[in-house]
């Protein structure tokens, strides 16, 4: 119940969590575990923990793998190692592997994964692949999972049998004739000639003989001879090849063709070859012939080729024979090649693509185009050089093809069932054939049904129709007396709004006139202040000319409403001009006059260090002068207004009037302890004539915000507001701080 720890300096530098230096270890008993490294195998015995005894069993030098990737122990026994290019297993079991142990190269890696390996020239860059794990199964299939994908390495169909293991007796290309001496066979007729000269000879399992030579052949049955001679395309012509079946009939093989015989008749069983070369009767029925271009069999009516695609190691086959044990040998100019039908008994999948319209549906007089594709388990057959086998309704299968398409035409209307199968090269047929149900429907016309429905339809229309002309009828007469109804009513509106709107205008302009009154009371009221305490102080020439210095600013105030409100959406004319905020702010207090002083507490609060930035300075004392009259307005006595200064550099998040980018702002707080402003009527306080105090003895215009949001939008600046019912309210008016071109010393703070 504990782990322990050992200590083995060949191990240095290795696993350190890289899947590239992972190192694969093995148990193989108690005490002993192996382990692969990329240029050896190692043994560690761990009798002994205090001295872990080490072993090189074998280095990848030793080897044709290049380096070790992975390892596993075989079902048998056996260890396999796996490496980049290749695998090995033990000729002994992993537990008693020695550092002499025999090594057996087994598999080679595919070409296409030789080409992608690093180092390796190849037309266009290609990615370093990695072999990740590997398993050996029972059949000796051996499994290798690469950064490529997963490969399933099967032994071939064919494969060359080494020159040590029994081979077959292939017969030479002259037939033997002690064949029918042994047999006490009379000798065939003169046309056959000697028999050197024979091209091909046959003995039966019955005792009947088959001679050919050039274009004639004879045939031993029932103690005489029968003499075949080629005039015309009916029989074999230059026969050099005979085969037996097992239920006795008996092939013959001309170059391109090959025949049957019927125990009357010759006829064609195959042709199109581009050279046959032997024939073989197999004692299971099948038919195996050598060509130039593989090996072909006819196996219950299905012709299967096998080529260097299934093993063999070259396309041209001289021979093929079937040896005492059932086993089929194929002769090649590289040796002789054993077929091995167990390599492959996995069959094939088929499949049929979607059809090329939504629904599963034809019109009876459209041809029904179908596909369909195969795929073998293990690829070990390619999709190109699959076989396919198909039927429609439950009938007939067609003969194996290479078609993957096929046209039906003429199908009756009704429901269909298409079938289809796939064959591999090994001869194994798809069980669960891939199905297909498609609905062939007649045209419209050509159903009853239809017709009598569109036809009561029609009836049933008509009839609909004429209902709704009279109604249409009837209606455009009650439309017309509505209409004229309308009119009427229409007229007397058009002179109600006229009248309407006459009351509404004069309602607007009498507005309009004391708003503009309201703002030059409080220019005229600063006037008024200045020129009394003009009065006051005659004999003061300093207070004298202060005072006549605000007069002249009241007056440009007053020139600036009244070109405000004769271009209330127009431009104002007035550029920003740099200037300190907090200047413009105090002499906006100083205009206010002694007299409002007195009855209203101004307190300021200025921001210290805030750099000189462009300005509005008319603009921004008129929207000031708004906000103070407004809080001196909405508190009590003693009345007390607070007005600040702070430097911004975000905006707030509630905002009335969105200003204009600039790096950092500077905002201008009015606040007072007033009433507050109702939640309800906060969102309206801009609009233009809208006023609370409809009903206070100071008659409002609802004109003073309304001028402050035009003058706050004109400069781009923007307008913040917070209120509190009974506990006062916050206005304030957000300048954006911008860089003066003519001035690089106006940057913000």
């Amino acid at each position: 119940d504990k782990w322990t720890s050992y200590a083995v300096p060949a191990l240095a530098g290795h696993g350190d969590g890289n899947r590239t230096n992972d190192v694969p270890l093995l148990p193989v008993r108690q005490d002993r575990v192996l382990v692969l490294l990329a240029d050896q195998l190692l043994q560690c015995d761990t009798e002994d923990p205090q001295r872990v005894e080490v072993h090189v069993l074998l280095t990848a030098a030793a080897t044709s793998l290049g380096s070790f990737a992975t390892m596993v122990a075989a079902p048998d026994g056996r260890l396999w190692i796996a490496g980049t290019r290749g695998a090995i297993h033990s000729s002994s079991s992993l537990r008693n592997l020695k550092s002499d142990t025999q090594w057996t190269f087994t598999f080679a890696l595919p070409e296409e994964l030789e080409n992608r390996r690093p180092g390796r020239l190849a037309a266009a860059p290609v990615a370093s692949w990695q072999v990740l794990d590997s398993a050996v199964g029972a059949d000796n299939s051996w499994w290798l999972a690469t950064t490529t994908g997963l490969r399933c390495e099967k032994t071939p169909l064919w494969k060359i049998q080494p020159p040590e293991k029994p081979l077959p007796e292939f017969t030479d290309s002259l037939p033997d004739p002690l064949m029918l001496e042994n047999a006490a066979i009379p000798a065939p007729p003169e046309e056959l000639g000697s028999p050197i000269r024979w091209s091909a000879l046959l003995a039966a399992r019955n005792g009947d003989v088959w001679i050919a030579r050039g274009s004639v052949m004879a045939w031993w049955h029932r103690n005489a001879w029968r003499l075949f001679a080629a005039t015309n395309q009916t029989q074999p012509d230059n026969v050099i090849a005979f085969a037996e079946a097992p239920d006795g009939r008996v092939w013959s093989a001309t170059p391109g063709t090959i025949w049957e015989f019927d125990r009357n008749n010759w006829t064609v069983l195959r042709s199109g070859f581009e050279q046959i070369n032997g024939l073989c009767g197999a004692r299971d029925g099948t038919l195996w012939v050598a060509t130039d271009r593989g090996v072909l069999r006819l196996s219950h009516g299905i012709w299967i080729a096998n080529g260097m695609e299934e093993g063999l190691p070259t396309a041209v086959v001289q021979r093929v024979a079937e040896d005492q044990l059932g086993r089929i040998w194929a002769l090649t100019p590289a040796g002789p090649c054993i077929y091995d039908p167990d390599a492959d008994v996995d069959p094939p999948k088929t499949f049929i693509l979607p059809l090329a319209t939504e629904a599963d549906s034809f019109r009876e007089d459209v041809p029904v185009s179908l596909f369909f594709r195969g795929m073998d388990k293990w690829k070990l057959t390619t999709p190109d050089r699959l076989l396919f086998s198909y039927r429609l309704d439950e009938r007939e299968w067609s003969p194996f093809q290479r078609a993957r398409e096929v046209i039906l035409t003429e199908l009756p209307a009704g429901r269909h069932y298409f079938q289809v199968r796939a064959l591999d090269r090994n001869g194994n047929v798809d069980p669960v054939p891939a199905r297909l149900e498609f609905l062939v429907a007649l045209p419209w016309y050509k159903e009853t049904r239809i017709v009598i429905i569109m036809a009561l339809a029609l009836v049933v229309a008509l009839a609909l129709t004429g209902l709704a002309s009279n109604r249409h009828r009837r209606l455009k007469q009650s439309y017309a007396v509505v209409a004229q109804q309308i009119a009427a009513r229409t007229r007397e509106l058009e002179m109600a709004n006229q009248e309407l709107l006459h009351s509404q205008k004069m309602n607007a302009l009498g507005t309009l006139a004391s708003g503009i009154a309201h703002d030059f009371n409080n220019i005229l009221s600063i006037i008024k202040g200045s020129a009394q305490i003009m009065e006051e102080n005659l004999d003061n020439p300093e207070k004298l000319r202060t005072r006549l210095d605000r007069i002249k600013t009241m007056v440009s105030q007053g020139a600036g409403i009244v070109n405000a409100m004769l271009g209330f959406s127009g431009s104002t004319g007035e550029q920003p001009l740099p200037g300190d905020l907090n200047a413009v702010v105090g002499d906006t207090v100083r205009l206010l006059g002694d007299r409002f002083l007195h009855e209203v507490e101004i307190n300021f609060e200025p921001a210290p260090g805030l750099a000189e930035f462009p300005i509005v300075r008319n603009l921004v004392q008129q929207i000031l002068l708004n906000f103070i009259f407004n809080a001196a307005e909405a508190t009590t006595p003693p009345k007390q207004v607070w007005l600040s200064i702070r430097k911004l550099n975000h905006l707030p998040e509630t905002l009335v009037l969105k200003p204009g980018a600039a790096p950092a702002y500077a905002a201008v707080s009015v606040r007072d302890n007033g009433c507050g402003i109702a939640p309800e009527n906060l969102p309206r306080i801009f609009e233009p004539f809208f006023t609370t105090k409809a009903l206070s003895t100071r008659r409002g215009t609802g004109l003073g915000l309304s001028m402050v949001y035009e003058l706050a939008k004109k400069m781009e600046a923007g307008l913040a507001v917070r209120s509190v019912a009974g506990r006062g309210s916050t206005f304030t008016l957000i300048l954006p701080v911008r860089q003066d071109s003519k001035n690089a010393k106006l940057s913000p703070s």
